[in-house]
């Protein structure tokens, strides 16, 4: 159990290596510099994070910890429009308030440190089950017209992914909410 100054030092060490990834590429990023920003001992690093590898896969446990939950949650939301439309909302107002750290995480280098398909099999896969079990039940229920709800899940979550990553990286004409406003129109054909 960590004590209040340990959780100070944790939460200061993750704090600064953030500012450090939006500063310069991740591979970059030394155990040097985390220290030297954080003003801490080489050795004090190592008791909360094995490695630099360690620390940059914490970084990104605790900044998806909150999409996480949400999307164990997703199971118990119904189908109306409405609700399907709050989906649709809460990923976009997620992304606009982690703009900056989805910026970072987004950033192909961040992903070549980590390995693309460690990230997908880490996150993406875990966050396609809540989703497919969400739509199996509407499938069930008759309430979406779907034939294969894993399918679905999979082309849903990949695309929902790959719309808001060319958002934050700028590599899109539109604003987050325009995507938003397209998908709830698309989401909902493809669901009803």
């Amino acid at each position: 159990m960590k004590t209040k100054k340990g959780e100070e030092t944790y939460s200061n060490i993750l704090q600064a290596a953030e500012q450090l990834f939006a500063e310069k590429s991740v591979s970059k990023v030394t155990i040097k510099d985390i220290v030297q920003r954080t003003g801490i001992a080489k050795g004090t690093f190592y008791l909360y994070f094995e490695s630099k590898e360690a620390l940059v896969w914490e970084f990104v446990d605790e900044k998806f910890a909150y999409a996480d939950r949400w999307m164990k949650e997703i199971v118990r939301k119904g189908y109306s429009d409405d609700e399907i439309c709050e989906i649709i909302d809460y990923i976009v107002l997620f992304v606009k308030k982690h703009l900056a750290i989805l910026k970072i995480m987004h950033n192909v280098k961040f992903h070549g440190f980590l390995g693309m398909k460690r990230l997908e099999d880490k996150y993406m896969k875990k966050w396609i089950t809540p989703f497919s079990l969400w739509l199996e039940r509407g499938r069930l229920e008759g309430t979406l017209s779907i034939h294969d709800s894993q399918f679905m899940a999979n082309y849903l979550i990949v695309t929902l992914h790959e719309l808001f990553d060319r958002v934050i990286m700028d590599q899109f004409p539109f604003s987050i909410e325009e995507v938003g406003d397209e998908l709830k129109v698309l989401v909902l054909k493809l669901l009803k």
